[in-house]
């Protein structure tokens, strides 16, 4: 998708060089869920590639040549990349040649980088859950490893077992003590509610049909929900904007939607980023979208520059399931009054 379409100044993203801390990914474990939630999985994208593209972060300042040959005569780069938090795509099948003992990565036709200056980095394989039925209880997924307490406040058990991030639980009571929440998933297994992000089936908005779709955005939480009418039928974790870039609450409509595209801000400022083939993204409220994150795996915390970040697969599943859909032989396409966008609620 290079060169098609560029998105200048994105209210997007991440603002702060270097915010990318890797995580290892854990299979959804099924402590504390109810039969609804367990017989239900995510569909779709299971099996497929995560991303569309082999991504790879500029180590500093790269020298851009139209070939390793024309580096290894002396003739002058065409352009650099890099001097910020730089992205570059290395398109679906990447294409990495030798020559004179350097080996080199072509990141566009004609535009070779030696691979010292690039670090690939594996994008999240976490994904939300589809939903056979109605939840009846509230849905929670780990924030970060804990031991799980026998009781609300107490200490966990020396020997108790330790829930990774991104386990998905069900939550049968919630109760204070001493000023703090505590969660109950299980019997006799207690955490506090700041380790989890919680989906709670909420009443559709006002303006918004019965049969209608819709995605649901909580920003205290960093969950996000879609529902067709009353039911959801979908959930999973986000990243909302930055207290500085914090995402605008209210409910409109999808109003662009890009299989992919370029997303760059903060031109001669710290917080430079430019990122290439953004993927499945959903513009929504002028400048802010949902789209697919690569270049972190921080779902659950709050970390773009407005934007709401989704783990690619998660991105994916929404922009197949939101309107309008795009055709397979198109990049983009805008909404029409026959054909509207799908509603977004963010709180």
């Amino acid at each position: 998708m290079k060169g098609q379409w560029f998105i200048w100044r994105c209210v997007c993203i991440l603002a702060i060089l270097g915010l990318v801390f890797p995580l290892s990914t854990v299979g959804r474990a099924e402590a504390g869920l109810d039969e609804t939630v367990r017989a239900s999985e995510p569909g779709g994208t299971e099996d497929a590639a995560v991303t569309p593209y082999t991504y790879a972060r500029v180590i500093g300042y790269a020298p851009v040549y139209r070939s390793p040959e024309d580096a290894a005569s002396g003739r002058g780069p065409v352009r650099g990349v890099g001097g910020g938090y730089v992205w570059v795509s290395l398109g679906r099948e990447p294409v990495v040649v030798e020559h004179n003992g350097e080996t080199w990565a072509q990141i566009n036709p004609g535009e070779y980088v030696r691979t010292r200056s690039l670090s690939i980095y594996q994008p999240s394989t976490f994904q939300g859950i589809v939903l056979a039925e109605q939840p009846t209880q509230p849905l929670a997924w780990i924030l970060r490893p804990v031991q799980p307490s026998p009781a609300p406040g107490a200490a966990p058990k020396p020997d108790a077992p330790t829930l990774p991030r991104y386990t998905l639980v069900t939550i049968s009571d919630t109760k204070t003590v001493g000023g703090v929440l505590w969660d109950q998933i299980g019997p006799d297994q207690w955490i506090r509610h700041v380790m989890v992000g919680q989906v709670t089936v909420s009443p559709r908005p006002a303006g918004v049909g019965p049969n209608e779709k819709w995605i649901e955005i909580n920003l205290y939480e960093q969950t996000l929900a879609a529902y067709e009418g009353d039911r959801m039928v979908y959930a999973t974790l986000v990243s909302s904007g930055l207290p500085q870039w914090s995402t605008p609450r209210g409910l409109t409509r999808i109003w662009w939607k890009l299989r992919a595209a370029k997303m760059s801000g903060g031109q001669g400022r710290a917080d430079y980023y430019f990122l290439e083939d953004v993927p499945w993204i959903m513009y929504f409220n002028r400048a802010v979208a949902l789209h697919g994150a690569y270049w972190h795996d921080r779902f659950g915390y709050v970390h773009s520059h407005g934007c709401v970040n989704l783990a690619p697969r998660d991105a994916r599943w929404l922009f197949d399931w939101t309107t309008p859909a795009v055709p397979d032989d198109q990049n983009a396409v805008k909404p029409t009054e026959d054909n509207p966008g799908t509603w977004v609620w963010v709180h």
